[in-house]
This record gives C-alpha cells, sequence and structure tokens, in this order.
C-alpha cells in the first residue's frame, strides 16, 4: 500500500528497518523453503523487479516477509471520533515461542516449519518518537495476551506463547497532526491499536487454524 504522504514509522520488518518516514509498505508472501544469505538484499531485487515506482536510493519503502498465506490476513478499522487506526495482521504459529522461555535457537530444527506473526497499524494521529515505541510495546502486550486466550503454546516447551520466533512490528503515524507523546495501553490510541491488534490477530489465527485443519484432514501440507 502506498500513502499520500509519508508516515513517521518504526519497523523491525526485513528492509527499511528502524524509524524513519515511509510511504511503501509490503508485507510479501514468500514460500516456506524460502532461503537468502541476505534477505534484504533479495527484498530489494524484488521489488525493482515488481515495482516500477521503486528506486534502489529510495528510503521510502518498508518491507516485511511471510509464509504465511496473505489471503488469511486481517484488516480492521478502529474509530473514535477524529482518531483512526488500521491494523493488518497476517499469521502462522507453527513456530509459537514463549519469549524466555523456549531455549535459543531450538526452533532451527528442521521438524518444525516456519511461522510468523507481521503486523502492521497505521495511526492518523501522529506520534512522538518515544511514543512511537511505546505503540510497540503496546502492539505486542495485545499479541500475547491474544495468543494466551486462544491457547497458543511453544510446540517445544508446552508454555503458552508470546509471540514467534520471526515477528516482525511495523507502525506507522501521521505526520500532520500535534504528536501524541504517550501511547500505552492506558491512552486512547494505545487502547485503540491494542483493540485493533486483538481483533485482527484473532480472526486471522480463526482463518490459520481452520486452514490447518482442512489441509490435516485431506491430507495436504499446511
Amino acid at each position: 500500500m502506498a500513502a499520500a504522504t509519508p508516515l513517521f514509522t518504526v519497523n523491525s520488518g526485513i528492509f527499511g528497518g528502524g524509524i524513519n518516514y515511509k510511504r511503501y509498505f509490503l508485507n510479501r508472501q514468500v514460500e516456506k523453503d524460502y532461503t537468502s544469505d541476505c534477505p534484504a538484499d533479495e527484498m530489494a531485487d524484488y521489488l525493482a523487479l515488481q515495482f516500477a515506482s521503486y528506486k534502489p536510493t529510495s528510503l521510502e519503502w518498508a518491507a516485511l516477509m511471510t509464509a504465511a498465506r496473505v489471503v488469511d490476513a486481517c484488516w480492521l478499522k478502529v474509530t473514535h471520533r477524529d482518531c483512526r487506526v488500521n491494523v493488518i495482521i497476517t499469521a502462522g504459529v507453527n513456530n509459537a515461542c514463549s519469549a524466555g522461555v523456549t531455549p535459543y535457537c531450538v526452533q532451527a530444527s528442521d521438524k518444525i516449519e516456519p511461522g510468523t506473526i507481521n503486523t502492521m497499524a497505521f495511526t492518523s494521529h501522529a506520534l512522538t518518537p518515544g511514543a512511537l515505541v511505546n505503540a510497540v510495546q503496546t502492539v505486542t502486550e495485545a499479541k500475547t495476551q491474544t495468543l494466551r486466550e486462544l491457547n497458543i503454546t511453544c510446540p517445544v516447551t508446552g508454555a503458552f506463547a508470546s509471540g514467534t520466533n520471526t515477528d516482525a512490528t511495523l507502525i506507522a503515524a501521521a505526520s500532520d497532526t500535534i504528536p501524541c507523546e504517550y501511547a500505552g495501553p492506558g491512552t486512547l490510541i494505545g487502547y485503540m491499536l491494542a483493540l485493533g491488534v486483538r481483533g485482527a490477530l484473532t480472526q486471522t489465527l480463526k482463518n490459520y487454524l481452520a486452514r490447518q485443519a482442512q489441509d490435516a484432514y485431506d491430507g495436504t501440507p499446511s
């Protein structure tokens, strides 16, 4: 998707990471056996091939990568008066993990298929740099709470999952309003972000789990 004007963005994804102004946003689906020694460079090649508007010198692109089926993504809009939040989530939880419980790199085994929760959130209100980081905290807390409510567990330890070991989060805020200084769960913008994440993640995981169940019934790989 493309914004009319650059948005103040924090991104932990494979391409365009960090805090900066971004205008173009992509969540790219790849095959489960995708491998690359330099995924950021491979992503740049992909963008150049697929999008005429992409220029190698441009810093306005932010891209995530997932093996989850993007057709199962959930888009959710939350509004309150003049405040709007749009959340888009894709999810696969085969490699769900529990932060601080799941051992380091234990899930690198070929026995565990890849899985990723990619979260993209867009706010109509501006955020300071601190509030942008605060928003990441709020989104992560909402994600973890939702996983617990859905009884998603780490396949290695059995502990409730806090995420997967390859999750990515992108939050982009408008830059044409007075910036909010906080975005914790007790603020309006934080509450709306959390509400959007909970709703979108719940629906996309229901889609994912239903597809897994159908694939298992059909005897096809999930």
